[in-house]
Parts: structure tokens; C-alpha cells; sequence
């Protein structure tokens, strides 16, 4: 299930599935992503955020809609570039990842922001949320809720 406590919206959440989905071979090319009403019955949430999540995956060209007959996973050219895209997040922390061991920040006080640091590598603020993810697991980074992500100490 989606975690209402999270700090990434329902809505991005959603759209994270539906691209696991994808990744993992569930859904295609050419398929027919679930309808807003199946969405909601199957993850539990409101039409709004079901339509908010297909609306993102539409912006991103993960996923097209005829009207009257649904939203359908992009063709194979856009599958392809969403890969691609889809490791970028990992390509960031790798480069966050090098930055600190080059001691570029210090513990206080908290790294950029990840709109910041969004700007910085030109993607979304769910790719870098992504990476810092990555350095948070590695034991790296500490998220703060409401003042910031730190260098964890030793």
C-alpha cells in the first residue's frame, strides 16, 4: 500500500508504482494503464490523486490518453527513454556520493535543497529524492523532517 505518512505525495507514490509496474514487465507497451476507479479500489485512494498520479506519468510521456478509452503505457521509443531516465536518480547519488567523500559540505548545516539540487542536475524532485534515498540506506545522510537533509556522522 501507499504510505499516507510519507513525505512524497500520494500522487507520486501512485505514479512510482505504475512505473515499477512497468519496469518489472507487468504492464507494456501498448497496454492499458488501470482506470481511475481501479486505482483507487486497488491502492485506496481519492479519484483526484488516481488522476493527479496519470496526469504526472502523461507529463513525463510514460503514458498517453485517448479520450473515451483510457490511458495506454507510451510506445516502445518513450518505454526505451524512460529507462534511461529512470537511472539518472542513481548516476546523482553517485555524484552526491563523491561529493562527500571529497568533504565538500560539512554536517552543519544542511545540504541544498533538493529543489536545489534538482536545478543543479536538471531532473525532477522525485529523481533527486531518489538518490538521497540511495544515502540515506548507505548510513550517509539524515532527513529531518521540516529543516533539511545533513551529513550523518561517524
Amino acid at each position: 500500500m501507499l504510505d499516507p505518512q510519507d513525505r512524497v505525495p500520494l500522487y507520486q507514490q501512485l505514479a512510482d508504482r505504475i512505473r515499477s509496474r512497468i519496469a518489472d514487465g507487468e504492464l507494456e507497451a501498448g497496454d492499458r494503464v488501470p482506470s481511475e476507479a481501479e486505482l483507487v479500489a486497488e491502492y485506496g485512494v481519492s479519484r483526484i490523486t488516481a488522476r493527479k498520479s496519470i496526469g504526472l506519468l502523461r507529463e513525463e510521456g510514460v503514458v498517453y490518453t485517448r479520450q473515451g478509452q483510457g490511458s495506454f503505457i507510451g510506445p516502445e521509443e518513450a518505454r526505451k527513454a524512460r529507462r534511461r531516465r529512470g537511472q539518472r536518480y542513481v548516476e546523482i547519488a553517485e555524484d552526491l556520493e563523491r561529493r562527500i567523500r571529497d568533504e565538500e559540505w560539512r554536517p552543519e548545516p544542511p545540504l541544498p535543497s533538493e529543489q536545489r539540487f534538482a536545478q543543479h542536475y536538471d531532473v525532477s524532485v522525485s529523481t533527486v529524492r531518489r538518490a538521497i534515498a540511495i544515502l540515506r540506506e548507505r548510513g550517509m545522510l539524515v532527513t529531518v523532517p521540516g529543516k533539511g537533509t545533513y551529513l550523518a556522522c561517524d
